[in-house]
């Protein structure tokens, strides 16, 4: 009698199980900010969010930490910046931005993500850019738009623009220039001791912010729902989540894996109709350009965009 643990093990780790999986549980994280308004503050989110992936993260990250403790010093000024993006502004501006928009209309923005991190990378290094990125980028942003702009153009000239989605706006521009200074790391760093030192570094940022918070009397409500809430993005999108990519990451490689990320949208907007009763709306049909332009953006010869 054959063993069916060996292909179910194959299946388990799987590339393209490993990172739907790591879309799908990252997707969470939207519906929990919109669902925690009014019950935790949106730096109290972010601060205890990476306060426990820390204490998940020292058992696994502290030793490939010492090991590369050289290489990360070398590069502090980088490893400054991503724990000050990836691990504080990119997730304050997000929960801020989700008090006064939907998760369906954040997840749509940060579906358009990979293009705003391609002409970050294009307006930082000077790279030269295929005619299929301009036009994805030019697609994308204008889904994005629509979006901003509640299917409304002339919204964008009246400057009437939800507040909460020009946050959601700045927290995608905050990730793509984290996504841009993830890339200029030499190859070969862990990604446990890596994940690690951004989490403290963003801690430290985040700690005054959180002092200030408190001092001015907006306190979290302390109850299951929003323990729970915490220990959801702070061990699931946080360390699980990071971890899952990067195990596919490895196996694909980055171009592949990357189309993963087109996933994140969708299973955000499944999360809110499931747990949120949001609804859809016209203008959210600019999801399908965003999808245009990120295909016509990743269709461009590599070299075009790395």
């Amino acid at each position: 009698m054959s063993e069916p643990l060996p292909g179910l093990r194959r299946w388990i780790v799987n590339p393209y199980v490993v990172l739907t999986l790591s879309m799908l549980v990252g997707s969470g994280t939207l519906v929990v900010g919109r669902g925690a308004v009014g019950e935790i503050p949106p730096i109290a989110l972010t601060f205890w969010r990476w306060a426990v992936a820390v204490a998940v993260l020292i058992p696994i990250g502290i030793g490939p930490l010492l090991r590369q403790r050289r290489v990360l010093l070398r590069h502090w000024l980088l490893l400054l910046g991503m724990g000050a993006t990836a691990c504080s502004s990119h997730h304050v501006f997000l929960f801020y931005g989700l008090e006064s928009t939907t998760a369906i209309n954040a997840s749509i923005q940060i579906g358009g993500m990979p293009v705003a991190t391609v002409a970050l990378a294009v307006l930082l290094t000077r790279e030269r850019v295929d005619w299929r990125v301009l036009a994805g980028m030019a697609l994308g942003f204008a889904g994005v738009g629509l979006v901003i702009a509640r299917g409304d153009p002339a919204a964008l000239l009246r400057l009437e623009i939800n507040t909460g989605d020009a946050l959601v706006m700045a927290a995608v521009w905050s990730w793509a220039a984290y996504c841009v200074m993830l890339g200029r790391l030499p190859h070969g760093i862990d990604g446990r001791g890596l994940l690690l030192a951004m989490a403290v570094i963003g801690l430290v940022i985040l700690t005054p912010l959180y002092i200030a918070e408190l001092a001015s009397g907006d306190h979290m409500v302390i109850s299951t729902a929003t323990v729970l809430s915490i220990l959801y993005v702070g061990i699931f999108p946080s360390v699980i989540g990071n971890m899952l990519w990067q195990y596919g990451v490895r196996l694909l490689g980055p171009s592949r894996a990357s189309q993963f990320t087109y996933l994140g949208p969708i299973f955000s907007a499944t999360w809110a109709f499931a747990l949120l009763d949001e609804t859809l709306a016209p203008y959210h049909a600019a999801l399908l350009l965003i999808f245009l332009g990120i295909y016509l953006a990743t269709r461009a010869p590599r070299r075009a965009v790395e």
